[in-house]
């Protein structure tokens, strides 16, 4: 985006969609675990996340509200997916979503708060074309607007190691790598 007499206006170069999904069970942190500079995530507890395919009709919508009570946004997920072992479960269960944007931007949907998923609905078609799957629907409220963040590393907890000039890993007498 550029600024041009204090009003936003998209880039020329900018692109809609979503181009990676991840999900991950919501668990309740202390608000001092997660942190958020600038709607920057700069650190989150690690976790593990699960990568789901892209297929059409990925959505991710946030929207600022207020009332009586303040600010806050309504987040809102869904996509579809060709099959899941154990996609029942998944209803009424809350989770946090990473979404990777076509443009290269990491969010954080549920950050504080989760997502919940209220609907899953099966479809099979009625020709050869049409999408045969399940469609998932989250939605969430938060506080604050889903953050940024540069990789999923600050998500997933992924070590950083000592390397030495010549690219080599610098070692213990073990064997393992010195973690930073």
């Amino acid at each position: 985006m550029e600024v041009l007499n204090s009003i936003y206006r998209n880039c020329a170069d900018s692109n809609g969609g979503i181009k990676k999904l991840y999900l991950f069970p919501y668990v309740k942190y202390s608000r001092s675990q997660i942190t958020i500079v600038n709607n920057v995530l700069t650190s989150f507890p690690q976790s593990t996340i699960f990568e789901f395919e892209p297929l059409a009709d990925y959505s991710a919508e946030q929207s600022g509200q207020e009332n009586e009570g303040g600010k806050f946004f309504d987040l809102s997920l869904s996509f579809q997916i060709a099959s899941h072992p154990e996609i029942s479960k998944f209803l009424n269960k809350y989770f946090r979503a990473v979404i990777l944007d076509r443009n290269g931007n990491y969010r954080l949907l549920g950050t504080f708060n989760g997502l919940s998923c209220n609907s899953v609905n099966k479809s099979s078609g009625s020709g050869k074309a049409d999408f045969s799957g399940f469609k998932l629907s989250f939605d969430g409220m938060e506080i604050l607007e889903a953050p940024f963040f540069t990789s999923l590393d600050i998500v997933t907890g992924a070590e950083s190691y000592l390397i030495q000039e010549n690219g080599d890993y610098l070692l213990q007498e073990n064997g393992f790598k010195i973690i930073l």
